[in-house]
């Protein structure tokens, strides 16, 4: 099978390392900016995509646009389209599903969760048998890495930061990955394929921006690990996720996931729970989930994506304990279960607590207790 890629960052590059190691996949075109052309195979003309020739359209772009047309070009020629493009599958997974039942092509999004770890492969699996009761693990190297090195090593947030910069595992902009949007992303593309709905935006969502080392130490006293992590359920008709810094008990499986990895639990009433490990992004884990979906398509085995019935997100599913760092006196907003110098905790809160405590406190710290 002929194909393009679009896109000749990090992951573009994994694919054709990985798709030379093929006799099946013949990479004909790379998409590129105007600047970096040299034709004819790196080129930034638009119609590659369409060409007659081409099966197979990997599409490893950043935000919206181009990627959107791009995609939706391809889908409508019936191309196969395998994407790790969060932000743009979020965004328009259900258009491009649509597109994908009238022209005949496909999508394919398994590279957009958890990197080189086939967690979106065993949602569409598991849930063929019964609906899932739900998800919850760590999907953003960036975030595990820096409470990880803050915790085991006692260093402050910026220098974990850069340091993590320095190693390529943040971007020179990290808001993505410290502010919660990359979670975010990956918990709206997760929930859709686990619990079988049309996208459903999520409302509120907490990163690591604001955790400071005296946070890391009251934890720590606490005998406490912090994780960031996407938390979600589906109860009937209705789904909620919390996407949060998580205090959890030493021995939990995702308490003891290091460095830069991820992790996830899979949850179900017949196998309980279903862990997850490795690594969550990178050049060769994305490529070869990429590379995997190819061939999936190239031997006719696509786990299709196909909705049921649209789920209602409802806030009030899961209600927490949460420990709240923050110079506002709480006590004339919530009922207060325990506090310890500026720290609070509160009970039987669902998630807005979040979206009302920053707007007291844009300062504060907030995290799920458990």
């Amino acid at each position: 099978m002929n194909a393009v890629i679009l896109g000749y960052g990090v992951v573009g590059k994994g694919i054709e390392i990985l798709a030379k190691t093929l006799d099946d996949i013949n990479i004909k075109y790379v998409y590129v900016r105007k600047e970096k052309e040299n034709l004819p195979y790196f080129s930034n003309n638009e119609d590659m995509v369409v060409q007659d020739d081409i099966d197979i359209v990997f599409e490893c772009l950043n935000g919206l646009e181009p990627a959107n047309t791009l995609i939706q070009k391809a889908l409508k020629k019936g191309k196969h389209v395998i994407s790790s493009n969060k932000a743009v599958v979020a965004t328009y997974l259900d258009t491009y599903l649509e597109l994908e039942k009238e022209y005949g092509g496909s999508i394919q999004v398994e590279a957009c969760v958890a990197g080189g770890i086939p967690f979106i492969d065993a949602l569409l699996k598991l849930k063929r048998l019964e609906p899932l009761q739900g998800y919850e693990g760590i999907f953003n190297g960036t975030s595990n890495y820096i409470l990880d090195s803050m915790q085991k090593n006692n260093l402050d947030f910026e220098d974990v930061l850069k340091e993590a910069q320095d190693k390529g595992y943040a971007e020179k902009d990290p808001s993505n990955d410290i502010d919660g949007v990359d979670v975010y992303y990956k918990t709206k593309i997760s929930n859709s394929l686990a619990f079988n709905t049309p996208i459903v935006d999520i409302p509120y969502y907490a990163g690591i921006r604001t955790i400071k080392m005296l946070d890391m130490k009251f934890i720590k006293m606490n005998n406490k690990v912090i994780r960031h992590l996407s938390i979600s359920r589906q109860i009937d008709d209705k789904i909620i996720s919390i996407i949060a810094p998580c205090c959890m008990d030493e021995n939990d499986f995702l308490a003891n996931v290091p460095s830069n990895y991820n992790a996830q639990k899979i949850l179900s009433h017949s196998f309980d729970t279903l862990g997850y490990y490795g690594q969550g992004a990178g050049q060769l884990p994305t490529a070869q989930a990429m590379v995997q979906n190819a061939l999936d398509t190239l031997e006719n085995k696509e786990r299709k994506i196909v909705y049921s019935t649209p789920k209602e997100f409802d806030t009030s599913l899961l209600k927490e304990t949460w420990l709240i760092r923050s110079d506002v006196s709480l006590e004339n907003y919530y009922p207060i279960q325990k506090k310890e110098a500026n720290y609070y905790w509160i009970e039987n809160q669902d998630m807005s607590i979040i979206k009302k405590v920053k707007e007291l406190d844009k300062n504060s710290f907030i995290a799920l207790w458990r």
